[in-house]
């Protein structure tokens, strides 16, 4: 006798599957009222490193133009070659920010028709700060006062003092910022960065700080920051050097002050390595 198996009912798919379907509609409704009434909020709203300046690939057109005044393809790394020589009036419009080997060249070699920010032991971070020029009964900063003047051309000698420091890359980023500031306050300047010039082979020996070597590594780094920021490097030291790249001992006071003789020479060579602007420039 054969027995018939029960047959077993029949699950209904439909309505667990009409429940949940319903259960994801509602909940795709209440995200998007969510996502429209919520903010948008930025990835960071913190912002751990110091502002930069804008630079040319963010577009932004309030920087300086870096075009060569003698037109474009110029190599700013490169020391600016040899040239007609000019006289005296080139620099009437012309500030020099130095310290005290700029001071002797003003007084040694009687430029009086120029602009004068010079101060002994001045440096990269010191023009911002140290209130040392005066002007209009006070007492400013190289910054201070070069924002008061009228002015199409800065020459800059700055870094003997320097070369005590500990860390390169903090004379380099100050320099670049006296540059930028130069910049902002006149796009158009044509801004001369002279190499700093070697000192006697004696007094490389024997100060604590002041090394030829140190000077020629810090050379190389304002080379590279001329190429950078669109400036016109001077080859300064060719001017005063011998053959072995040293400052001649009878050269300096105390091997590294110019006597006169010697800062008539490095006027001489600034005025027959020049850039000229471009007519209507």
């Amino acid at each position: 006798m054969h027995h018939r198996r029960r047959r077993k009912p029949k699950k209904n798919f439909m309505l667990p599957l009409l429940g949940l379907l319903l259960i994801g509609t509602i909940t795709a409704a209440v995200c998007v009222q969510l996502t429209q009434a919520a903010p948008h909020q930025p990835e960071s709203t913190q912002n751990t490193q110091p502002t930069s300046p804008p630079t040319e690939a963010t577009g932004d057109t309030t920087q300086p133009t870096t075009q060569a005044p003698t037109g474009g393809g110029y190599d700013y790394g490169e020391p600016v070659p040899q040239s007609e020589a000019v006289d005296n009036s080139y620099f009437d419009d012309a500030v020099f920010i130095g310290d005290s080997r700029t001071e002797g060249l003003i007084l040694y070699t009687g430029l009086s028709n120029t602009t004068v920010y010079a101060n002994q032991g001045l440096m990269v971070d010191t023009v911002f700060t140290s209130p040392v020029i005066q002007m209009d009964g006070q007492k400013l900063s190289v910054v201070e006062a070069l924002r008061r003047t009228e002015f199409k051309k800065v020459y800059i000698m700055l870094g003997i003092n320097e070369t005590g420091w500990a860390y390169e890359s903090i004379f380099i980023d100050k320099y670049k910022a006296l540059i930028e500031e130069i910049q902002s306050i006149n796009p158009q300047a044509i801004i001369y960065i002279q190499e700093i010039m070697p000192v006697t082979a004696e007094t490389s020996r024997t100060h604590s700080y002041v090394k030829n070597d140190k000077i020629q590594r810090y050379n190389e780094l304002l080379a590279k920051l001329a190429k950078e920021m669109g400036a016109y490097y001077i080859d300064t030291g060719a001017a005063v050097a011998d053959a072995s790249g040293c400052l001649p001992e009878e050269a300096a006071i105390d091997g590294i002050h110019l006597k006169k003789p010697y800062c008539d020479k490095w006027l001489d060579y600034l005025k027959t390595h020049t850039v000229q602007p471009e007519k209507g420039a």
